[in-house]
C-alpha cells in the first residue's frame, strides 16, 4: 500500500510494530485469563492395619502333588484322579479361598500338568497356582487313600454366576442352603438307582439353575453326567423345580450350578 504525494509516486511501508504490540498484549490477557485444568490421579493406597488378625491356623491348604511315575497326592495322601476330583470338590464346600495349588515334577509333559488344572477348576478351584518347581521333585506322601469316597450323594460348592446386568445377587450360601431340603430325595433317587443297577460305578453330575428376580425358577437342566444312568438323571431332574429361592429384587437374575458326587462305597 501507498500514498501519492505530489507529482511523483512513492510508497511507504506500514510500521507492523504497533498492531504486533496490541496482539502480544491480547493474547498475553487471554493466558493469565483462562483457569488452568489442574488433571488429577486417583490413587488407592492399601489401607494401613494397626493389629493385623493372626492366620488361620486351622485354614487348609489344598496342596495337589504329581510325581514323575505318574501318581498324584492330596496334601500328601495318593489317590487316584477320580476320588481326587472328589476330595477336593468336598474340601472346597464353604471355604472363603478356593485356591488349589498344583505341585509337579519338573520332567512332567506340560499337557499333563494342565488337564490336572482344568481338573480341579472344573472341582471347584476358583484359582489355581503352581508351587516352585523344585529338583528333588514334590514333598514326598505319607499316606494312601482307602479305595473311593464312602456310599453316597455329596454336594460340592454351589457355582453362582453374575446375573444379565453383570450383578452378584446370590451368595454361596444362599444357594446351597436353598437346594439342601431336596439333598434327602436326591438319596433317594440314587438309591434306586444302584438296586436297579448294582454295578453303577460312581460319577458326578452338574444341575444348573436360572432363577428370576422373584426368586422363581426360570430354566434348569444337567449340564454333564458321567453316570451312565439315565433314569437317575431323570429322577433329580423332577426334583429341581422343588428348591425355593428368596426374592433377588426387580430385573435381578442368577445361575446357579450345583454339583453332585456319587459313590456306590
Amino acid at each position: 500500500m501507498g500514498a501519492k504525494l505530489g507529482g511523483k509516486a512513492s510508497f511507504s511501508d506500514i510500521n507492523m510494530t504497533p498492531l504486533i504490540d496490541i496482539v502480544l498484549v491480547v493474547l498475553i490477557i487471554m493466558m493469565v485469563s483462562i483457569p488452568i485444568k489442574v488433571e488429577q490421579l486417583g490413587v488407592k493406597l492399601p489401607a494401613k492395619v494397626e493389629n493385623p488378625p493372626p492366620p488361620d491356623p486351622n485354614a487348609e491348604q489344598l496342596v495337589v502333588a504329581m510325581y514323575e511315575d505318574d501318581t498324584i497326592a492330596l496334601n500328601r495322601t495318593i489317590m487316584d484322579k477320580d476320588r481326587l476330583f472328589g476330595e477336593v470338590t468336598l474340601r472346597l464346600r464353604g471355604m472363603t479361598n478356593k485356591t488349589v495349588f498344583v505341585d509337579a515334577a519338573a520332567k512332567l509333559n506340560f499337557g499333563v500338568v494342565i488337564d490336572m488344572v482344568d481338573h480341579v477348576k472344573e472341582a471347584g478351584a476358583e484359582k489355581v497356582s503352581f508351587a516352585k518347581l523344585k529338583p528333588e521333585g514334590p514333598t514326598g506322601a505319607t499316606s494312601v487313600a482307602s479305595g473311593a469316597l464312602p456310599r453316597g450323594v455329596r454336594p460340592g460348592s454351589p457355582g453362582v454366576s453374575a446375573g444379565a446386568d453383570g450383578g452378584q445377587w446370590m451368595t454361596e450360601k444362599q444357594a446351597a442352603d436353598a437346594f439342601e431340603p431336596i439333598m434327602g430325595q436326591v438319596r433317594g433317587c440314587y438309591d434306586l438307582a444302584l438296586t436297579a443297577n448294582p454295578a453303577l460305578a460312581s460319577g458326578r453330575l452338574l444341575v444348573s439353575v436360572d432363577v428370576g428376580p422373584q426368586g422363581q425358577i426360570m430354566d434348569y437342566g444337567i449340564v454333564s453326567s458321567t453316570m451312565a444312568a439315565p433314569e437317575l438323571d431323570a429322577c433329580i431332574l423332577a426334583l429341581v423345580p422343588n428348591v425355593r429361592y428368596a426374592p433377588l429384587g426387580e430385573q435381578h437374575t442368577a445361575r446357579i450350578h450345583y454339583p453332585l458326587l456319587f459313590s456306590p462305597g
